[in-house]
């Protein structure tokens, strides 16, 4: 193995191991409730029960145009920063100030997005809901 490519190959594993760090930091990843105020056009990655959500919302005609990107936060694809495997489902709609937008994961963890007045302002939170009847303790 020649000098350049151990080389390349010690960059490459570091810049594997910063990536999971990352994605370990990532909120919602210690289980416990978090809020987050939204920039807009800024994406904001986050895990929720197993699945990563990467987002961002642009303010347009007096709502949130929220965008996200889901995808499986274990192997492959987007989430592992790999090129193989599926890369995610996009979601785009339109929250109107006032409302939320919620997206429900495994062990009943959930990502409420909500709109702010005139669609200037998003609030990100992470939390865990309340298991849906008859199903305490699934999701």
């Amino acid at each position: 193995m020649t000098w350049m490519t151990r080389i390349a190959i010690a960059a490459l594993i570091g810049a594997g191991l910063s990536s999971a760090a990352a994605w370990a930091e990532m909120p919602g990843a210690d289980g416990g409730e978090t809020q987050i105020v939204m920039n807009p056009d800024k994406g904001l990655p986050l895990n929720v029960g197993g699945k990563t959500l990467v987002s961002y919302y642009q303010q347009h005609d007096h709502v949130c145009g929220l965008t996200i990107v889901l995808s499986e936060s274990e192997a492959g694809g987007m989430a592992s920063g790999g090129s193989e495997g599926p890369h995610g489902t996009r979601i785009t709609t339109n929250v109107t100030p006032g409302q939320t937008l919620r997206v429900d994961g495994d062990q009943n963890r959930a990502a409420e997005f909500l709109c702010g007045p005139d669609g200037r302002k998003m609030n990100a939170r992470i939390y865990t809901r309340d298991a849906y009847p008859g199903h305490a303790g699934k999701s």
